[in-house]
């Protein structure tokens, strides 16, 4: 059964004020002096204490249960219920709670024996504030490890812990309750690994975590029924900015939106009368402004008729809300970023400037909208009505599931895709970029949007760009981005080969014939695809915005991506290039599907190569952590009898310094690809065993000066003092034209007619060893 998810996907509602649980907190108040005033009222509101049997049992039967099914709990770490493991289950039934395998039970996220003392099953040990519902063997495989970082699903970094891209900021706001309510008894540096810049007292992880992973609404609700349980609340989860005010790091959300903003400043056309602006200063423009680097505000406000800038390859990062007066102007060049923090309303209008990839007149773009009440016809004026398309959601392939839609009275949908043609009046020879501009209201907050299993087609809703990676991480069904190119260009209305490059976390492929390999960006006003595993609501939230400057519309930006053990293949077709593969090893992959690791091929029409997992095709495929004995089949589809060639693109990690061998299993041979590409003949057809990927070469098989092979009129004579179990015998194009199997030392063939072509015979025996020969008949 497929269970929609978007109250876990939901971030946290926002306050109207500051609720009446916290009218004793002094909010001027930062660092120590606002922690010890939260550690008193968590404590004294802390009115009833547990017990770990049945207690805390109960507790979790309520906060944990699964508010679209409550025959489950969810599973802390957890995140698939859809492959044959239990392990991993993200439900389970509420009552399947114990100590068997198969069962739940209480998985103290702060370990018992990393307090000081030991927390036991009292007291700290049983506050549920820190206590999930966990699979039996994964909550045994965390035992006590200290987390630390780490991407994609929850398991083991070396010694430490990772909780996974889900829930990583659940464990970090946990991991500040206990601290702040048990103080040195539950210490946050014992149970988080790594740096301490932000605070000696609180783990740059959890600082971290806390603002990249937003509450959650199955947090929010968790906290309301702790309150009634225990009586006191977690108040990270209901404000993560208390985080911020306490021990700095990265500015979370203020969910709010009254504890920032102490100072104002305002811009005259020269100068600033109190200082130049950051994130605790109220912004106000009251002159033209042009903007020459980065700069952060609490709000902005742009006022009269103040004409503001911000350039290609500038930021401005805004705590709260923006607001344009009628009859001000703001405009965001091409490749400029406006990241907001806090989910809350802006007004007015801004006009962004988006420049597409070089396009053809018949040339199709995918877009999104970053602003609100953007008119579709108004943004490409010259593109005839009936040239403008939305993706229907049905699992169909992109190149089929595109309907019409009446660009004279529908707007943009905040992260909704459109493919739009390029202006009627535009070369059909020369391609150039289309000059986009947005105008309307700047699109803040939460974007949700129903997407189907299978193929769905989304965009950025912001304007800045977002993170491929990231947008991944946050929404656990989605397998694979896809981004439209224009490296082949429309021939007759239609495209002749794929124009689709694919993405995942472990990194980014080319479409078919080459281009751009896509880095995981996702610049304003950009429309995309995904493959999700099940019907779902996606979310876009803020926290996916990242100050990103680069030119790739649809990047090499090394520092968002950790550096992992990949390399690329590519397939050419008469060295025409028709696809490109990646393999790369992981601590977080497997040689099993990984969601969100593992890219599905889009197009299977052109010629390809690809690896296969479950008789699904792949275009990107994670394999475990590298070892040089992995060996793997590299699948092979020939559209025409023709000379093809396989190359490598480039290499990282261990791949930078180790061989990587193509093996033909057709001939025999073996090259390295690092050292050179491998051209053959093939002919029309399907060939899943013809190459292998090895990283340790082979020793050559046997051939034995006692085997012997001629060709006379029209018979093979074959000859060999070790008994022939088996021949094969194939053309020079690789095509198999004999497979007999016998039990001889000699053995003769007159079912191939002499043609005085060349032929590979492949020929085992009974030993196990095998000999290629080839002969001309």
């Amino acid at each position: 059964m497929k269970i929609k998810l978007l109250f876990l996907l939901i971030t946290n509602i926002l306050f109207a004020q500051i609720p009446a649980y916290y009218n004793s907190i002094d909010f001027t108040q930062t660092g120590n002096a606002l922690k010890t005033q939260l550690a008193t009222l968590i404590t004294n509101t802390h009115t009833t204490n547990l017990s770990y049997t049945p207690g805390v049992w109960d507790a979790l039967k309520q906060t944990d249960l699964n508010p679209n099914d409550n025959t489950n709990v969810f599973l802390i770490y957890g995140f698939n219920d859809f492959n044959a493991s239990v392990i991993d289950d993200r439900n389970r039934g509420v009552n399947n709670n114990g100590g068997n395998v198969g069962d739940w039970n209480r998985e103290h996220c702060y370990p018992k024996s990393l307090g000081n003392p030991d927390l036991g099953t009292s007291g700290p040990g049983s506050d549920a504030h820190h206590l999930r519902a966990s699979d039996v063997q994964f909550n045994s495989n965390r035992g006590n490890r200290p987390y630390a970082d780490g991407e994609g699903d929850a398991g083991p970094v070396g010694t430490n812990w990772y909780p996974g891209d889900e829930w990583k900021g659940d464990i970090a706001r946990m991991m500040m309750y206990m601290y702040v309510r048990y103080g040195n008894q539950c210490l946050a540096t014992v149970v988080g690994s790594g740096s301490l810049t932000y605070s000696v007292e609180m783990p740059d992880i959890f600082l971290e975590w806390n603002e990249e992973d937003p509450v959650n609404f199955y947090e929010t609700n968790r906290n309301n029924i702790l309150q009634s349980i225990q009586g006191n609340r977690n108040p990270f989860i209901d404000n993560p900015y208390l985080a911020t005010l306490i021990w700095g790091g990265p500015q979370a959300p203020d969910s709010w939106n009254t504890l920032s903003c102490p100072n104002l400043t305002t811009w005259n056309g020269s100068t600033w009368d109190n200082g130049t602006p950051n994130k605790d200063t109220r912004a106000v423009f009251n002159g033209n402004f042009t903007s020459n680097g980065d700069l952060e505000f609490c709000s902005l406000d742009i006022t009269g008729t103040s004409q503001v800038t911000l350039q290609t390859g500038d930021t401005f990062t805004v705590v709260r809300n923006i607001n344009v007066d009628n009859s001000a102007n703001f405009t965001v060049e091409n490749n400029a970023n406006l990241i907001q923090i806090n989910n809350i309303t802006n007004t007015g209008n801004i006009t962004l400037i988006k420049e597409s990839a070089p396009i053809l007149r018949l040339d199709y773009t995918s877009w999104s909208s970053p602003v609100t009440g953007q008119n579709l016809l108004d943004f490409s004026p010259q593109t005839v009505t009936n040239r403008f398309y939305e993706y229907i959601t049905s699992g169909t392939t992109p190149l089929t599931a595109y309907s019409s839609i009446d660009p004279t009275v529908n707007d943009f949908i905040p992260a909704k895709g459109y493919i739009i043609r390029a202006p009627n009046n535009w070369s059909s020879t020369i391609a150039s970029p289309y000059i986009g501009q947005f105008t309307g209201v700047p699109n803040n907050g939460n974007y949700e949007i129903n997407t189907s299993t299978g193929f769905n087609m989304v965009g950025n809703p912001y304007p800045a760009t977002i993170e491929g990676s990231h947008f991944i991480a946050s929404n656990r069904t989605i397998e694979t981005l896809y981004f439209w190119t224009h490296t082949i260009a429309a021939s007759g209305g239609s495209y002749p080969q794929n124009n689709f490059a694919s993405y995942t976390t472990l990194g980014g492929v080319a479409a078919a014939a080459g281009g751009q390999i896509p880095d995981g960006s996702i610049k304003p006003g950009q429309g995309f695809y995904f493959y999700s595993g099940e019907d779902e609501t996606i979310l876009f939230h803020n926290a996916l915005r990242y100050d990103l400057k680069n030119t790739q519309f649809f990047k090499n930006n090394n520092e968002l991506i950790s550096k992992k053990d990949t390399y690329r293949l590519n397939l050419f077709e008469n060295e025409t290039p028709t696809n490109q593969i990646l393999i790369g090893y992981t601590n977080t992959s497997t040689l099993d599907f990984d969601l969100g690791i593992d890219g599905k091929i889009i197009d299977t029409t052109p010629s390809i190569i690809y690896t296969s997992i479950n008789d699904e095709k792949y275009v990107i495929n994670g394999r475990g952590e590298f070892t040089i004995d992995d060996k793997f089949n590299l699948e092979f589809k020939a559209n025409t009898n023709s000379i093809y060639k396989i190359s490598l693109q480039n290499s990282e990690g261990v791949f930078e310094n180790t061989p990587i061998y193509l093996k033909d299993n057709f001939n025999g041979n073996i090259v390295d690809l690092t050292n050179t590409d491998y051209s053959f003949l093939s002919n029309e057809g399907t060939f899943k065993n013809r190459f292998e990927i090895l990283y340790k070469k082979e020793v050559k098989t046997n051939i034995s000066s006692s085997f012997y092979v001629n060709s006379i009129d029209n018979t093979i004579y074959i000859s060999s003092k070790e008994s022939i179990s088996r021949v094969l015998i194939y053309d020079v194009s690789g095509r198999k034209i004999l497979d007999e199997v016998t039990s001889s030392n000699q053995v003769e063939i007159n079912s191939i007619l002499k043609s005085n072509s060349v032929l590979i015979l492949k020929t085992f025996f009974k030993d196990g060893t095998s000999s290629f020969k080839k002969i001309l008949h």
